[in-house]
């Protein structure tokens, strides 16, 4: 299984018997291994989401910023992670959405970058037809989202409407994301670091990928073929 930030050889972790009869499953039963594997590896990290926990079982970092409410952080990349692809060999998990497994790739990993007004500048030109939530629009304006509007001369705060019929969800939550690290810097800053501490939720430690391996591998052996 592998994905921007999960990738484990699974064959590693089991003994010698159980390598051998992974190797004589016919391809079809080794890609229906490989996605219920994959599938209870999504459900741990699910799980971990919950319970607000690290791979190693610690909890994860707290916010910097404390007025997003008691949302557990992650919620909406477990939501929408997958199985993207599945072959003979390997599965992978992770997201269709190339921006969303940016995003859960610095969560997963951590990050220290700094950004720019001319970065964000550049962010606030989005594609035309993509949707966010009301909650997000609203949020954006109160954290003083600004673009330049065809017709305008400046920078202004767009109408909730415009918001969603402009930015998509996943772009609303990095803006929201840069302007409340944004926020807690000088006002007149021309640049800003952004750190993110590492949330490791995606995917599943080694014991647990060879508990999963073993289970759905002894499943498949005694099911009918």
């Amino acid at each position: 299984m592998a994905s921007r930030v999960f990738n484990q050889d699974i064959r590693g972790l089991l003994d010698a018997q159980a390598q051998l009869a992974l190797l004589e499953l016919p391809p079809r039963l080794r890609r229906r291994l490989l996605n219920n594997v994959s599938k209870r590896a999504r459900s741990l990290s699910r799980r971990r989401i919950r319970s607000q926990e690290n791979l190693d079982g610690s909890p994860f970092a707290s916010r910097k910023n404390t007025d997003t409410g008691k949302k557990k952080m992650e919620a909406g990349l477990g939501k929408l992670m997958q199985v993207t692809s599945l072959t003979d060999d390997e599965a992978v998990l992770g997201w269709r959405n190339a921006l969303t497994g940016w995003i859960a790739a610095q969560q997963h990993n951590g990050v220290s970058e700094r950004r720019t007004a001319q970065q964000m500048r550049r962010w606030s030109r989005v594609p035309a037809g993509a949707v966010s939530t009301p909650k997000q629009a609203k949020r954006l304006r109160r954290l003083g989202f600004k673009v330049r509007q065809p017709g305008k001369k400046r920078l202004a705060r767009p109408s909730v409407a415009w918001i969603l019929e402009h930015v998509s969800y996943m772009q609303a939550g990095v803006l929201i994301r840069v302007l409340d690290d944004q926020r807690s810097e000088s006002r007149g800053a021309d640049s800003w670091e952004i750190k993110l501490p590492k949330r490791q939720f995606l995917g599943a430690n080694a014991q647990e990928t060879s508990d999963l391996v073993k289970q759905v591998l002894d499943q498949i052996l005694h099911s009918p073929r």
